[in-house]
């Protein structure tokens, strides 16, 4: 599976005071991008699919492990998928060249599970995937019911046929 392919947004400092430019250093997180469907393997072999267009910034995982390690870094993978299933609740997957929503409504426990086991099989890095999956269940319920409150555009992967029929 190849990594996502992502623009960054850029976080506008210029014509701002100089506090307003320290408080985005501290509390404006970049958006990304992904410019292109990415297609990920899950550790039970599934694959799912993130749509073109989806934008995200990590704020699914509480600014607690922002404070800890880059969501950018050896996070983004988990990253990604996390913020997905906060924002929809479902994945897209695909099975027998077709695309479905996969385990759609599962909800905050199953999504915070699927990314920590995602993170120990991507990283093997069991106790800081441990860690960043308890600080997500003990204080990501706030961004959850702040992501299921919103009103969201729905995302389809390209090409919803894969069989080309």
């Amino acid at each position: 599976m190849e990594m996502p392919k992502l623009q960054p947004y850029a976080i506008k400092t210029k014509q701002f005071s100089f506090f307003s430019k320290i408080w985005k250093l501290f509390f404006r997180k970049r958006q990304w991008q992904l410019i292109d469907d990415w297609h990920y393997m899950l550790p039970n072999k599934r694959v799912v699919i993130i749509p073109k267009g989806f934008v995200f910034d990590g704020s699914s995982y509480p600014g607690i492990v922002w404070l800890l390690y880059s969501p950018t870094g050896l996070l983004l993978i988990p990253v990604i998928l996390h913020d997905f299933c906060f924002q929809y609740n479902y994945l897209w997957a695909v099975q027998d060249d077709r695309v479905f929503k996969f385990k759609q409504g599962s909800g905050f426990l199953k999504w915070s599970a699927l990314i920590r086991n995602v993170g120990i099989q991507r990283n093997e890095l069991l106790l800081i995937d441990y860690l960043t999956w308890l600080m997500c269940v003990t204080f990501g319920w706030i961004n959850w019911f702040a992501f299921q409150k919103k009103v969201k555009v729905e995302l389809f992967p390209e090409n919803m046929d894969l069989d080309g029929s």
